[in-house]
């Protein structure tokens, strides 16, 4: 008996002293202190040996929110495709336009591998972007593409919205030049998808497909002929505006009859307002260059061939289309790189009002308003230099031309410029947020909407070319 109960015994006292060692609060520490120690130290040294930590140590602060946005951005470029499935940023931005007036849009990009363990396959991306401005303009625009097999595979897709209570200069380098402008409020859907794969090293083959709606509403901008003959009778009494419309018509510069080039063109060709297209196409591409998104060095080259047949649901007769796209990229000292892009499309046969070569936008001629300048065949060149400045940050400055031609031969004499500048800052891994700012040639100086020096603001995903 002796023996359980000694047993017992250890038992409580381990037991006992374990309680001691890890007690559960401040009460159960104050009690251990005064059981060891002399009556007259029990209170003063009891309180020094278990100090308070929530007088001792100040809570933790939460960062405000600008230090939050900053430690945001500061971290979004560094790659984390390995640890996560997709890795994703997003920015807002302010822009303007001459034709759209001021927004604000918004990117969402996204890096992703396929496959996690695969480190040879360079990342697949997809970016969404939307605007919306001032003069009702809409744009909800989604691309991608993916990447797999360590590169010998590509599928690419791409897909737009747009709501655009635009204008409509007509067809050919004359009409866009002269300037009559009708408003043309475009309501389209775009989508495109397209494969391919590498049998060769650097070498691509593949297929396409897409789909373009452009639904259209037209309204007048200037008074009808017998209407501007009677303002003279009361010319003091007309607006700024209309007086110097009232001026060019006298003066012979303004023609009534031309000012409508969009229901112009409808009623000569007999086309509907409301267009549907689809096409198929094949597509052959050299591509060396070191990062899609924004290369550094390489060479991009590619040949695709496009038919839009009558059996598809095409708005009008079977025609086709061919591009031509070169790049080229060449470091010429640290942080700075030199890009070229040389573009050219073709057009057999008449396409759809909207399906015309149109030279603008956001990537090719920037700072003209796109589809001003419209016609069946167009080339445009350009060289861009691109200079990091500072960790993230860097500059762009771009020279371009530009010409579209019909069924006339190629003239020299209509060949446009574009010139700009931009501001680059690395959003993610190796991919550019991209604010430019570009202007093109002078409208005309008769009419006083057109007299200024065409320009554009743009805001976007990734580099022009």
């Amino acid at each position: 008996m002796k023996k359980p109960l000694l047993l017992c015994l250890m038992l409580c006292l381990l037991a006992s002293a374990r309680a001691q060692e890890m007690p559960s609060n401040r009460k159960s520490l104050d009690k251990i202190a005064r059981s060891i120690l002399p009556a007259t130290q029990r209170d003063s040294t009891a309180t020094a040996l278990v100090p308070d930590t929530a007088q001792t140590t100040a809570p933790a602060r939460r960062p405000g929110l600008i230090r939050r946005i900053i430690d945001y951005y500061s971290g979004s470029n560094v790659d984390r495709t390995f640890e996560k499935k997709i890795d994703w940023s997003i920015a807002p931005g302010p822009n303007y336009s001459s034709d759209v007036g001021f927004g604000i849009g918004f990117l969402v990009a996204g890096l992703y591998r396929l496959d996690r363990t695969d480190s040879l396959t360079a990342p697949s991306n997809i970016s969404l972007y939307g605007n919306i401005t001032t003069e009702k303009f809409l744009l909800a625009r989604f691309s991608g593409e993916n990447i797999l097999s360590r590169n010998r595979h590509r599928l690419s897709y791409s897909g737009a919205f747009v709501y655009f209570p635009g204008a409509f200069y007509g067809v050919g380098y004359d009409q866009g030049a002269l300037g009559y402008v009708e408003s043309l409020t475009t309501t389209m859907g775009i989508a495109r998808i397209a494969a391919c794969t590498s049998f060769i090293p650097h070498t691509y083959i593949g297929v396409s497909f897409g789909v373009n709606y452009s639904g259209a509403s037209t309204s007048a901008n200037f008074a009808s002929r017998s209407q501007l003959e009677a303002m003279g009778e009361h010319y003091g009494e007309l607006s700024r505006n209309d007086r110097q419309l009232y001026d060019a018509f006298r003066a012979g510069y303004f023609d009534p009859d031309l000012a409508t080039p969009f229901t112009n063109y409808i009623e000569r060709t007999g086309e509907r307002k409301n267009a549907f297209n689809a096409h198929v196409g094949i597509f052959a591409q050299y591509d060396t260059r070191d990062v899609l998104t924004a290369p550094s060095k390489g060479l991009f080259a590619k040949v695709e061939a496009r038919i839009f047949p009558r059996f598809l649901g095409n708005s009008r007769e079977t025609f086709g289309k061919v591009n031509v796209q070169v790049d080229a990229y060449v470091k010429l000292w640290k942080g700075m790189v030199l890009a070229y892009d040389l573009y050219t499309e073709f057009t057999v046969g008449r396409p759809s009002w909207h399906l015309y070569a149109k030279l603008g936008g956001t990537e090719r001629m920037r700072g003209y308003y796109e589809g001003r300048y419209r016609d069946n065949n167009l080339v445009t060149t350009q060289v861009e230099l691109r200079q990091k400045i500072y960790r993230r940050h860097g500059l762009a400055a771009w020279f371009g031309l530009g010409n579209i031609w019909g069924q006339d031969n190629f003239q020299w004499r209509n060949t446009l410029h574009s010139f700009g500048v931009g501001y680059r800052f690395e959003f993610k891994n190796r991919m550019n947020i991209r604010l430019d700012y570009g202007w093109g040639v002078y409208g005309n100086p008769h009419f006083y909407w057109d007299r200024k020096r065409s320009s554009a603001f743009i805001f976007t995903a990734s580099e022009a070319f």
